[in-house]
């Protein structure tokens, strides 16, 4: 589905100007004359970016950038803007507005600002979802799961296991089909294999034993919306070529039934398996992969991306303090140097298991490394087998320095070398007492 623009422009010849210059690339465009025609239009259409003209009768760019912060937030709203009025625009985006475009429009312009209001809301999208992360590599995933949203093909995710696969799929669905659509979710090897046929499909009253009422599958669940196929890689090769079929023709047959069904469903799925060393093995079909695959989305392991690990930290330790209604807890610069160090074979879930439990362990207010296990502090992991006690050592080593020398420089004052440490006094106290460092001044 492409992105919906709507313009809400009184000029009728700057309105037609701009309804052309957006369908050019293919967007979806309406218009209205005014800020209240807009406003009811915004409401029944739901637009992915708007454009708004600042002086119109009736209602204002500003009263219509008021109404988009009361109930759409999350809508880029560019404001279109005479020369003189640019302060006007400025103020605008103080609050809320994506950005301003000022008169007469360059059409280049229009369509550079609207593809950057996109990327942005799509990335934002992504981290609602709760994939967080700004580094360059996650950049590219959030505009890239903007791209598969655009398309009606399958979309395969790939990647190690705890890399988000899941969220990733619930964010491709947002994005296309909205939250109100359906998203069915059906976990490949956690069902029996020989009622994964009935969970796909559906059955008919009596087709096996057991079966004692029709009954509708994921396909026909997911009808409108998304089907989420996780763990591709175990469906069984004897379930391959109905899948196929399915796919290909959008129709179901019911287990027991005679009559085909058709049904509009998004597919997206994921594996942590090489698929196509499977179809090389004859372990998987060929004719399918390439199906399902249409659309690659590659979820990066948590150690290819150790700049997140921050982000994601401290989002962690939010939630999790929020759960358990604990006071909210500061990350210790020690504890998240430790963090970025460690490989992270779990990814993402692993990082999330271990912030879980250090929060329920806290009974200070700051996370410190002795909350992480003993596997973390000490660097071990399948990717680092050797030299971590000497990582460790040196890591420890390096923040006992820099705090010698920051209470050296502050006259060993440790409310002013806490705060060119970046950190807060208690815990510049509780590093102090730990490395038993004195105030001797020589």
């Amino acid at each position: 589905m492409n992105a919906r623009i709507l313009i809400i422009e009184d000029e009728a010849r700057m309105r037609r100007l701009l309804e052309l210059v957006l369908r050019e690339p293919g967007y979806e465009v309406q218009s209205a004359a005014d800020g209240k025609a807009g406003i009811l239009l915004w409401k029944k259409w739901q637009p992915n970016v708007v454009l708004s003209d600042m002086k119109m009768p009736e209602m204002n760019g500003l009263e219509v950038l008021s109404y988009r912060n009361s109930n759409f937030p999350d809508t880029p709203f560019i404001l279109l803007t005479a020369f003189g009025t640019v302060e006007t625009a400025v103020a605008a985006m103080k609050e809320g507005a994506f950005d301003y475009l000022t008169k007469p429009i360059d059409n280049n312009l229009v369509l550079e600002l609207v593809a950057r209001a996109l990327a942005a809301s799509a990335a934002r999208a992504t981290e609602n979802a709760g994939i967080i992360g700004s580094s360059p590599i996650m950049k590219k995933l959030h505009q890239e799961i903007a791209m598969a949203a655009k398309t009606t093909n399958s979309v395969l995710i790939t990647g190690e296991s705890g890399t988000g696969k899941e969220l990733t799929a619930k964010a491709v669905h947002a994005a296309c089909s909205g939250q109100d659509s359906p998203f069915i979710r059906v976990n490949c090897p956690a069902i029996p294999k020989d009622l994964l046929e009935s969970e796909l499909f559906g059955h008919r009253r009596g087709a096996f034993t057991g079966a004692i009422e029709d009954r509708a599958g994921a396909f026909t669940a997911a009808n409108g919306g998304t089907l989420f196929l996780d763990e591709i890689g175990d469906l069984p090769l004897s379930l391959q070529p109905k899948l196929l079929h399915a796919v290909e023709q959008k129709q179901v047959t019911p287990v027991g039934g005679t009559y085909a069904q058709t049904v509009h469903v998004k597919i997206v799925s994921a594996t942590n398996r090489d698929l196509e060393g499977m179809v090389n093995n004859g372990e998987f079909r060929q004719d399918l992969y390439y199906r399902l695959n249409a659309l690659q989305l590659q979820m990066p392991p948590l150690r290819q991306r150790r700049e997140d690990i921050e982000k994601l930290a401290n989002y962690f330790i939010q939630a999790f303090c929020h759960q358990y209604n604990k006071t909210p807890l500061q990350l210790d610069n020690t504890a998240l140097a430790v963090l970025q160090t460690y490989d992270w074979p779990g990814n993402i879930r692993e990082l999330r298991n271990i912030i879980e439990r250090g929060c329920l362990q806290c009974r200070g207010n700051i996370f410190t490394a002795d909350l992480l296990p003993t596997a973390i502090t000490r660097g071990k992991t399948d990717y680092q087998e050797k030299n971590s006690s000497e990582i460790n050592f040196n890591l420890f080593g390096r923040e006992q320095e820099l705090i010698i020398k920051a209470l050296q420089e502050c006259g060993w004052n440790q409310s002013r070398a806490a705060l060119k440490l970046g950190i807060t006094r208690n815990t510049l106290r509780y590093r102090v007492k730990k490395y038993g460092i004195t105030t001797i001044r020589d």
